[in-house]
């Protein structure tokens, strides 16, 4: 076995263990949030079977902090049902995300060709964990695209265009707005390819594709990128799908720490040509850091 000194002390995995035997064995209330991608209940092996119920996502809701994020990853098909276990568990869904690509394959012939996948956001109850905005902002493409963000809102009073809004949402006039050292504004759309030609105001996601490892394994890029605006510098997320473990090498790109649970012993040592190859993981390490 492997000492947690060997990758920092930044994550820990649990592997073999169902999360439902785990979860209720954590202290209470000492993560800062779960991002995880459980499975979307569409059959396409036997852990796939059912989205997970409202019994998970309510131990799940005892483990994290007051107003902790959960960001979960849901099938086109089944988000309704993650949506409504994971209110029936007491968090409040808050908001959606898209995670856009082009290398979807239509399932049959009655089907679009798949080219996103979905991000359910929701909060424990509590007092939310501000979004961290600056660490996941988006780097201007170039001096131009910088300038645009200074150009002022013309649909407001004053602007070149008649006001569509009542006078005392009126709050800028003509003053442009001030563009941010980082870059824009982290928004709700990710992509992995250019499939919005010149946009400026979304996360760019590395291609990654390992044919020997999980079937739904997501980059650690977009992990990370998720790690970054959900839980707050030196925080802990807790990942109770971790799969093959891409979380593991995106809380070290994040710089933050991760408790990872995955089932499926096997997935969790499938990591050759992935990009977590590299990270020594272990069968067990003490939740010491927790």
């Amino acid at each position: 076995m492997d000492s947690p000194s060997d990758h920092g002390s930044c994550w820990e995995l649990i592997r073999g263990a169902d999360c439902r035997d785990v979860l209720p064995v954590l202290p209470a209330a000492v993560f800062d949030a779960c991002v995880t991608d459980p499975p979307y209940g569409i059959g396409i092996a036997a852990w796939d079977r059912e989205v997970p119920g409202p019994d998970v996502w309510r131990e799940v809701r005892r483990v994290l902090k007051p107003g902790a994020a959960l960001v979960a990853f849901a099938g086109r098909r089944t988000y309704h049902r993650l949506a409504a276990a994971v209110e029936d568990a007491g968090f409040r869904v808050t908001d959606q995300a898209l995670w856009v690509f082009r290398t979807g394959r239509r399932p049959s012939p009655c089907h679009l060709r798949p080219a996103h996948e979905l991000i359910l956001v929701a909060r424990a109850p509590g007092k939310p964990i501000p979004v961290n905005a600056d660490e996941g902002r988006i780097p201007y493409r170039d001096a131009a695209d910088r300038a645009q963000v200074r150009r002022i809102d013309t649909l407001r009073k004053g602007g070149r265009r008649r006001a569509v809004y009542r006078s005392s949402l009126d709050a800028h006039g003509r003053e442009g707005f001030a563009p941010a050292d980082g870059g824009r504004e982290p928004t709700t759309v990710m992509a992995t390819d250019e499939v919005f030609e010149g946009a400026s105001h979304v996360f760019m996601v590395p291609k990654v594709r390992n044919v020997l490892g999980h079937p739904c394994s997501k980059p650690p890029e977009l992990l990370a990128h998720l790690v970054k605006l959900f839980v707050p510098v030196g925080g802990v997320v807790v990942d109770p799908f971790a799969g093959a473990a891409p979380m593991a090498a995106a809380v070290e790109a994040a710089g933050r720490r991760a408790v990872l649970v995955e089932a499926v012993a096997d997935w969790a040592t499938e990591r050759d040509r992935s990009p977590a190859a590299r990270l020594a993981i272990p069968q067990r390490v003490p939740l010491s850091h927790v």
